[in-house]
């Protein structure tokens, strides 16, 4: 298992939904603008990823947002690891054995504002992405609306619906012939404060400090 890997491109997936796109850069409303005016005025979401299949069970990525707090849990199918971030503090912790925690300290980012961060992404981005048409489409057996954008050049994103729940984001680039599918079990506009709370309880730190801050710094 490679947490790496799999923060990074849950990370990556959640930042294309909500910086590739711009409230009003599209000349009718769409599902994906609705989709990015509700983050605009929640100020917390939650975005669960389909990871695939592990021993364990069905893997699936979390990313939640509330505040200037994060979240990172990755669910096994058996068991789940939850990551949080806050005032430049990072816990890592089993959700089931919340008592026990580790910690790192002074993570570089005392000063991040998260919702700054995407407000910036999407001012750079949207104006290179174009909407093209709507319509049906089979993807893998599964029908889906899609609403189909590009950047005036190479890549092709299609993010797919069904009903009004946003369920994969298709990118193809023509030049490289390559297709990255991110597949979503759900999006929330509310989010527990319990999820992205700091545990209390007994510190492990002192003696796991090399484990879990190879894993915390992994999962970053």
């Amino acid at each position: 298992m490679n947490i790496c890997k799999k923060t990074v491109s849950a990370v990556l997936a959640l930042v294309m939904v909500f910086s590739v796109l711009s409230v009003g850069a599209f000349a009718a409303a769409t599902k994906t603008e609705t989709l990015i005016e509700t983050v605009n005025n929640k100020r917390e979401v939650s975005v669960t990823l389909t990871a695939g299949n592990t021993a364990l069970g069905a893997s699936t990525d979390k990313i939640t947002i509330k505040g200037n707090a994060v979240a990172y849990d990755y669910n096994t199918g058996f068991f789940k690891v939850r990551v949080v971030v806050r005032d430049n503090t990072a816990y890592a912790y089993l959700p089931i054995l919340p008592f026990f925690y580790v910690k790192v300290d002074n993570l570089g980012i005392a000063k991040l504002d998260v919702w700054s961060v995407i407000e910036k992404a999407s001012g750079v981005t949207f104006a290179v992405l174009n909407y093209v048409k709507s319509y049906n489409e089979e993807i893998d057996g599964k029908t889906y609306f899609v609403e189909e954008f590009n950047d005036r050049a190479q890549v092709t994103s299609k993010f797919c619906y069904i009903g009004d729940d946003l369920k994969l984001l298709k990118v193809t680039d023509a030049r490289t012939g390559s297709v990255q599918n991110t597949y979503f079990e759900n999006i929330s506009f509310s989010v527990p404060d319990s999820e992205v709370a700091v545990p209390g309880g007994f510190d492990l730190t002192p003696f796991l400090k090399g484990l879990f801050a190879a894993f915390i710094a992994s999962a970053l």
